[in-house]
């Protein structure tokens, strides 16, 4: 009995975790590309900016 108690401690362990990473887990974004195309357009602004 001993030796399947010792297996509980890495088992929650690892439930535990994997309940920590849920509830932490930085949520998804669907705009990413809307950013990506801004930073694109305000980057070729400054580049027009520069060489004029």
């Amino acid at each position: 009995m001993d030796p399947l108690t010792w297996l509980l401690i890495p088992l929650a362990a690892v439930f535990m975790a994997s309940v920590w990473s849920c509830c932490t887990g930085r949520r998804r974004r669907t705009d990413d590309w809307a950013h990506v195309q801004r930073y694109d357009r305000m980057r070729a602004a400054l580049a027009r900016a520069t060489a004029s």
